[in-house]
């Protein structure tokens, strides 16, 4: 889905390109989807992800930080933005990025784009296999499983 959306940047996103997948800083784990910069030197750090929760946000919040703190361990004073894109969004999720004014970007995927990774854009029934009931699965209806004694 991030590949893809990469690969047709330029069509999303006139006048941005991009820098990296998989974005790192040293001395940390965390690595942002997607790195671009636009036309005013803006960087923009990317997150993606199917359904975007609380989880999407405190990752974009501290991939920001990190890149901060990375550009101005560098000399550099650019400016860095954090952009969560999904299919869809928590509805907390928009309330807090506006009310806390957090400069993120909330993107929302064309639902063509679950196609570009196999996700279903959407959910059929499931049917469940009937088990049979077997000897010593019986514990949870509080009957004794059958024990075979040994000769």
């Amino acid at each position: 889905m991030r590949d893809y959306y990469a690969s047709e940047l330029a069509q999303h996103r006139p006048g941005e390109l991009l820098i990296a997948r998989e974005n790192s800083y040293d001395g940390t784990a965390v690595r942002a989807d997607m790195r671009t910069i636009d036309r005013s030197n803006v960087t923009r750090l990317w997150e993606f992800k199917i359904s975007a929760s609380y989880e999407a946000l405190g990752q974009i919040l501290v991939y920001v930080a990190m890149a901060r703190r990375a550009e101005e361990a560098a000399g550099s004073d650019c400016l860095i933005r954090g952009v969560i894109a999904a299919f869809n969004f928590q509805p907390e999720i928009r309330y807090t990025v506006e009310r806390l004014n957090l400069s993120i970007e909330l993107v929302t995927l064309p639902p063509l784009l679950a196609h570009a990774g196999g996700i279903p854009t959407c959910a059929e029934p499931t049917s469940l296999p009937e088990i049979p009931r077997q000897s010593g699965l019986l514990a949870s209806t509080g009957a004794e499983p059958y024990q075979q004694e040994t000769p």
